[in-house]
């Protein structure tokens, strides 16, 4: 793993700080919310302790029916006209109830008085001709009161006002009996009626039940007929509950209403008997045009997921959620709601309101709440803005440092890797040396090795010439005093011996030699002056003389045609060849063949020296042009220094081209490739 990703990971643990600032928030947050929670309980509580001797119906009975039979009707503020608008339908409710399909309803409420307005889709209107004559078309059937026989029929003769009048099952016909105290209004809509209804509450006394009577006209068979009743589907043939809110509750419920919390008293059915007061809606100073993106980035992190607040109600006056409706169980709960865009949530709690025969409903008490309630503290904004920045920051710095010091830890690695050239020229200069930290100290620390160590290469390199000179005289002494032992009188015994010690001088002599020839080749080599001439030239010449001085070896040169001048000496051009040549003598077989051959290219020249025999050993690969090394095992007579390849790589270096060494494709031998530049 790299130092950058180190020390990225490393900066990944400053965002232990927000993260820590995160969970203190919220935590914050929860204990606020407990602390609402609690308190809003406890107010619900009080509440329904004072409501558990008051009636929540003007009947005082609980509702009977199903939620889908009932009618609700909502309070009207004002009293409406009686003519088929419900444009002054003030207070009422927004959403409609229907039935059966093609009929939309509206209950209100005002005073001691019930008012419907009942919208009915039918594209085939039918009226009746005459009051004796069939069929009697359209109409609207009211069933008031607890007597399910008690057919009140709003009878369609034409646009404007209607009396009620008395009818019965099945063909519930108009009769003359009037009902005086139920009016209507009749009015044509472009896809059906309107009826906007009047009756008092007590004639309905807690129950009520719509219908409508749709005729259509029919080619085949007249007309048909269809009833399509409002409690159709509950499983009963009763008409449904009529509720109403009680006045009596208004007074009371009022005391206790709050400013910026809303009231609701539900019966045991769910229905709201009792609505008041209002939730105060968000504040200005949290609205989601004046939030800083910060708040709204914390706001979205901080998110609990509570649902969408949707006024609790389905239908319109009865409490459907699931959560509230726990209090008609006898357990006092709350929940959280959220309020959409305006960065705001409501909560709501409800209490059970209790009695010696059960629980007989509950007080639901809501209040707004800002959806995160640590926000309004500025200082906290600030703070987790803060440590989010600092995160960043020490993050970003850390990336950037561990960039940054990576690139030197690499620039060092390619410098080292560097230091030694493939001629053996050691660099001690690195980069980064005036650095005054560790990775200066690294720097300096491997500068000083090399220094250490390119002066005793050079120690190494001229110690074949030190050594050459200052045995040359000692040898000598030898070799004079070994010539005028052997010319005194001596015993035969001698013999042998000074035989060994006269082949052991001339060994001394020879390697003392080979020294001087390296010496003298390294000097001149760097007193040549370079010249323009033609290599194909020399090395056919070369090849022409060691067939006189390898008899055993077969010397082949091929060449490919064209220019083949470089810029050198061709005197150290044909040492170099010597060194190859005898090279290839001492390791292929008698008889063999050795193949020269001299490539041209556009920038530069190839000479290949191709010999049969051993191939090179892995481990001295890199180490053949190395200055006394040697692979020979066979010795014979003469002592091989490994000097030869040396000068071959000096010679190669002083014209500006390369040499290498590799086996043979068909591993039959080894191959000498030298490539020189070319001279137009």
């Amino acid at each position: 793993m790299s130092l950058r990703i180190q020390l990225f990971v490393v900066a990944l643990l400053t965002l232990t700080l927000p993260w820590a600032g995160y969970r203190y928030v919220q935590e914050l947050e929860g204990a606020l919310r407990a602390g609402l929670e609690q308190s809003l309980i406890a107010s619900a509580n009080t509440m329904a302790s004072a409501l558990e001797l008051q009636p929540l119906s003007d009947s005082g009975a609980a509702p009977e029916y199903p939620v889908a039979a009932s009618i609700y009707a909502h309070p009207l503020s004002a009293q409406p006209s009686l003519d088929g608008e419900r444009d002054d339908w003030i207070g009422g409710a927004s959403s409609p109830r229907s039935f059966g399909g093609i009929a939309d309803f509206w209950a209100g409420a005002y005073a001691r008085t019930a008012y419907i307005f009942l919208s009915v889709t039918d594209e085939d209107r039918v009226s009746q001709r005459s009051p004796a004559d069939t069929p009697y078309g359209d109409r609207v059937l009211v069933v008031p009161g607890p007597d399910p026989d008690g057919w009140l029929l709003i009878h369609r003769l034409g646009p404007g006002r209607v009396r009620a009048q008395m009818t019965s099952a099945p063909l519930f016909a108009p009769t003359g009996q009037f009902e005086d105290r139920v009016s209507a209004f009749w009015r044509e809509s472009a896809i059906g009626y309107y009826v906007e209804i009047r009756l008092p509450m007590d004639l309905i006394d807690g129950r009520l039940g719509l219908a409508v009577i749709d005729v259509d006209s029919n080619d085949d068979a007249g007309y048909s007929v269809e009833l399509i009743r409002s409690w159709d589907g509950t499983g009963s043939v009763d008409h449904g509950d009529f509720i109403a809110r009680p006045q009596s509750l208004d007074v009371i419920g009022n005391q206790f209403v709050q400013p910026g919390r809303r009231m609701r008293i539900i019966d045991s059915a769910g229905w709201v008997v009792f609505d008041g007061g209002a939730i105060d809606t968000a504040s200005a100073s949290f609205a989601p045009s004046s939030l800083s993106l910060a708040e709204r980035l914390y706001r979205l992190i901080l998110a609990r997921g509570d649902e969408p607040y949707q006024e609790l109600e389905a239908p319109p006056g009865n409490v459907a959620n699931e959560a509230l409706r726990l209090a008609l169980s006898g357990e006092s709960v709350a929940a959280w709601y959220t309020r959409g865009t305006d960065a705001s949530s409501v909560i709501a709690a409800a209490a059970p309101i209790g009695s010696g025969t059960g629980i007989r409903g509950s007080v639901i008490l809501e209040q707004g709440s800002d959806s995160i309630l640590t926000l309004t503290n500025q200082a906290l904004v600030r703070l987790m803005s803060f440590t989010l920045l600092a995160s960043f920051v020490v993050a970003f710095g850390l990336l950037a440092y561990a960039t940054l010091l990576s690139l030197r830890v690499r620039r060092l690695a390619r410098a080292a890797d560097s230091a030694l050239s493939p001629e053996g020229e050691i660099r001690p200069s690195l980069p980064g040396n005036r650095a005054r930290d560790e990775l200066g100290d690294l720097s300096r620390s491997f500068s000083d090795l090399l220094n250490r160590l390119r002066d005793y290469t050079d120690y190494l390199t001229t110690l074949k010439a030190k050594l050459a000179h200052e045995l040359r005289t000692p040898l000598a002494v030898v070799s004079t005093s070994l010539e005028n032992l052997e010319r005194e009188p001596h015993d035969k015994n001698l013999v042998p011996y000074l035989t060994r010690l006269r082949e052991g001088t001339d060994r001394l002599d020879a390697i003392l030699g080979a020294m001087s020839e390296a010496t003298l080749i390294e000097q001149a080599v760097n007193d040549t002056e370079a010249v323009r001439f033609d290599l194909g030239e020399v090395v056919a010449s070369c090849v022409t003389a060691y067939a006189d001085v390898y008899p055993n070896h077969v010397f082949e040169f091929g060449q490919e045609p064209g220019e083949t001048n470089v810029l050198g000496s061709p005197d150290l051009i044909a040492q170099m060849l010597d060194k190859l040549a005898d090279n290839a003598a001492s390791f292929s077989p008698p008889g063999s063949t050795i193949n020269l051959y001299l490539a041209t290219g556009d920038e530069s020249l190839r000479l290949r020296v191709e010999n049969q025999g051993p191939l090179l050993p892995d481990s001295m690969r890199k180490q053949l042009f190395d200055s006394l090394v040697t692979l020979r095992r066979d010795k014979g007579d003469r002592r091989h220094l490994g000097l030869g390849l040396y000068i071959v790589a000096l010679i190669v270096e002083f014209h500006r081209g390369s040499v290498r060494a590799e086996d043979l494709p068909d591993g039959s031998g080894v191959r000498f490739e030298i490539e020189l530049p070319r001279s137009r």
